[in-house]
């Protein structure tokens, strides 16, 4: 999963954040997490780079760290073969973000997920976070 804010003519395309120019993020590879997406606040708190990501609701607000074009790349594996080898888990076809000005964070929610058992999609399910 990868959170770039360089990108042409997108949406979430900015030139410049509150201090400095965005970046291309890697957040997730090979399943694990790599990075986080931090205005100069955060990063400093956290001992890292800033990553171009902070932004201000309203010049009234302070900086936060706010997604910019994050979206997955495909992997090389066939689907079939990821679910078979998933015992219990949930399939997420429909993904998008909230950010939650009152809670600082990004809230990901589901409109479309199977439950899977033993490699096979068995159900619907609803209201996934």
């Amino acid at each position: 999963m990868v959170d770039d804010g360089t990108l042409q003519d997108r949406r979430g395309s900015l030139t410049i954040d509150e201090r400095e120019r965005p970046h291309r993020n890697r957040l997730i590879e090979d399943g694990r997490l790599r990075g986080y997406m931090q205005d100069t606040l955060n990063a400093r708190l956290m001992g890292v780079a800033p990553t171009g990501n902070g932004r201000r609701e309203s010049y009234a607000h302070l900086p936060m760290p706010r997604m910019t074009n994050t979206y997955m790349f495909p992997g090389d594996c066939d689907p079939a073969e990821i679910l078979a080898s998933v015992d219990r888990g949930l399939m997420r076809l429909i993904l998008a973000a909230v950010r939650s000005i009152s809670l600082r964070a990004s809230l990901f929610f589901t409109s479309e997920a199977y439950l899977v058992e033993k490699g096979r999609s068995r159900r619907l399910s609803k209201g996934q976070l």
